[in-house]
């Protein structure tokens, strides 16, 4: 099941960061790999694997945590995160 994390300033939608995991597993210490894709999320796992950033994220560590290493990620890609 993606993250979906909504960006806004006051009501204004700025950008969406959407997070798959594409490979690993839902226990503690399950080191997954993950796709952070900004925009219109993916449909097909295909998708993900091609238009997102990839990175490694422990799963036990929390939500916060991936959505930090999904922007690291997205701008070691590029991803135009600093708008």
């Amino acid at each position: 099941m993606p993250l979906h994390v909504d960006i806004r300033i006051n009501e204004k939608l700025i950008k969406t960061l959407h997070i798959g995991r594409l490979k690993g597993g839902t226990r503690p210490d399950d080191v997954n790999t993950y796709a952070a894709v900004l925009g219109d999320p993916p449909i097909m796992i295909e998708d993900w694997k091609r238009l997102g950033a990839s990175y490694e994220h422990r799963y036990g560590d929390g939500a916060l945590v991936c959505v930090q290493k999904a922007i690291a990620a997205l701008e070691g890609e590029g991803g135009e995160v600093d708008e």
